[in-house]
């Protein structure tokens, strides 16, 4: 990880997706789940950042904002 989402507040979904984010330890109510589109558009990371909502569902995070916006995707959960 290239920056700790515990001070950020926001984690990749590429690495929810490669499992080195462990929501159990993450000590804040809400997260940004975030990737950024290097080729193409936003809207191509948009199946990234839904797994990585749905990876972690189970651990109690719930979906409460989505936004796109330049070449970023932006997912905010709470638990």
């Amino acid at each position: 990880m290239a920056a700790n989402p515990a001070q950020t507040l926001t984690v990749s979904a590429r690495d929810v997706a490669d499992r080195k984010f462990d929501p159990s330890s993450y000590p804040h109510q809400h997260l940004a789940v975030m990737q950024v589109a290097k080729i193409g558009t936003p809207d191509s990371q948009i199946p990234l950042v839904m797994s990585a909502v749905e990876m972690l569902s189970p651990a109690g995070w719930e979906l409460v904002s989505f936004t796109m916006a330049n070449r970023t995707v932006v997912a905010v959960l709470r638990r």
